[in-house]
């Protein structure tokens, strides 16, 4: 498969996670699904850290071939800063799914929606933004 093909695959299954995110959020505190909330825990760091290599090997090649000269490092290094930020965010979002199973979690109802909220947004907005830049790096390699 084509790595940007890969990178659209992935960019759907982000967003499919975000949207269990919301509807775990939206349920909170009366159903807890055990299997959902597992599963979710067990995909949404390995997905989002395999995602983020795809886009560094080809959002970030497709930047710097810009052929109109434009300096990409600050806009590289950004969104490798927000890459970095939320990565941890969902490993952390991932122990509180974690610790719910468990029944150990010490953060209130709200907070824990809060949290997941803050994520699957942040994530939304990435995941819009960078396909943006993938359609621009594009259309501006064909005018080349």
């Amino acid at each position: 498969m084509q790595r940007s093909r890969m990178l659209e695959t992935g960019y759907d299954a982000l967003l499919e996670l975000c949207d269990r995110l919301e509807a775990i959020a939206d349920a909170l505190p009366n159903a807890i699904d055990v299997t959902r909330y597992d599963e979710i825990a067990n995909t949404l760091v390995p997905t989002l850290g395999s995602l983020h290599e795809l886009e560094e090997q080809v959002l970030f090649r497709q930047l710097r071939l810009q052929p109109d000269g434009r300096n990409v490092t600050t806009l590289i290094e950004r969104l490798r800063a927000e890459h970095a930020h939320d990565e941890k965010a969902a490993a952390d979002v991932a122990e509180v799914l974690r610790e719910l199973l468990h029944g150990r979690c010490r953060l209130s109802w709200d907070a824990i929606g809060y949290m997941l909220r803050a994520l699957f947004e942040s994530l939304r907005r990435h995941v819009a933004t960078e396909r943006l830049l993938l359609v621009e790096s594009r259309r501006g390699a064909c005018h080349a």
